[in-house]
């Protein structure tokens, strides 16, 4: 009985003693490609995707792919979910009042664009009239810097939106609408030119 008690406890010792040899190698290893049990290809593109600005969209997807992929990773990328929150929820233009409007026109610095179809009664102060479906068309009416402010209305709203909106994506980076367009206008009080 001595000998197989002996024999047992060196078996245990060996066991050990390779787990533990295992396990250290294991931690020395260097970690590459060849370490991880996926296909190389993956690992490559997981490598690629991470970018030195990880928000930015990698090659080989769309930006709708980069977003939704990046959503199922929020622990590593909720600032960049936030940025594209924020770019979603700012359309790139301002929204004003007639009663912000009233106030700024002592001090008209801004072009104000009537951007109506068809062509209606207009402000007072009123610089150009551009048709809201082709403001992109009239570029040579438009102010050539990028960063005038420019000021644009119709009748209710939803056409200078539309216009601000196609102005925005053609760079303009100072553009704002009035809300309510001259219907808020004439409601707040003020008068259209005859």
């Amino acid at each position: 009985m001595g000998k197989e008690r002996i024999l047992s406890w060196v078996l245990v010792v060996l066991a050990l003693a390779s787990l533990l040899w295992t396990v250290i190698s294991f931690i020395n290893s260097p970690s590459d490609a060849k370490s991880f049990s996926g296909e190389e290809e993956d690992f490559a593109r997981a490598l690629a995707d991470e970018l030195p600005d990880k928000c930015q969209t990698p090659e080989g997807y769309t930006d709708e792919e980069w977003l939704e992929h990046m959503g199922h990773h929020p622990d590593r990328y909720q600032e960049c979910l936030n940025v594209a929150e924020a770019d979603a929820a700012d359309p790139g233009y301002q929204t004003i009042s007639a009663d912000d409007l009233a106030a700024m026109m002592p001090y008209k610095d801004f072009t104000m664009i009537d951007v109506h179809v068809p062509e209606q009664k207009h402000i007072s102060g009123t610089d150009a009239v551009i048709p809201y479906d082709d403001i992109a068309g009239y570029i040579d009416e438009l102010p050539s810097n990028k960063n005038a402010k420019i000021l644009l209305y119709c009748r209710s709203g939803s056409m200078s939106a539309q216009a601000a909106e196609t102005l925005a994506q053609m760079g303009y980076t100072n553009v704002a609408h009035l809300a309510g367009g001259t219907n808020a206008w004439t409601n707040a009080g003020y008068e259209l030119e005859d």
